[in-house]
């Protein structure tokens, strides 16, 4: 099987393999495909409040004092850069 494996992978012409190995394209129909898929796992719907948790990271970053660390940060970056590019 990994031989079939690194053959479809050199090469994506189906009529190329071994006749030994499985043809998938004529063994597989799209019924039997869809058989198989769990559509739960595909239309999960998620309560979610996207804003809400954007602010309360952003209080979340001022309350530990990051805020001033970025301010700082930017201040003495620009300053550096300032002195450096000549």
């Amino acid at each position: 099987m990994l031989d079939f494996a690194q053959h479809l992978v050199v090469s994506t012409d189906l009529s190329a393999l071994n006749p030994n190995h499985i043809n998938l394209a004529s063994s597989l129909s799209i019924a039997d495909i869809q058989a198989h898929i769990n559509m739960d796992l595909l239309a999960q719907q998620f309560k979610q409040d996207v804003m809400g948790e954007v602010g309360k990271g952003w209080d979340n970053f001022v309350k530990t004092g990051q805020i001033w660390a970025l301010i700082i940060g930017v201040i003495v970056g620009y300053l550096f850069r300032s002195i450096t590019n000549s």
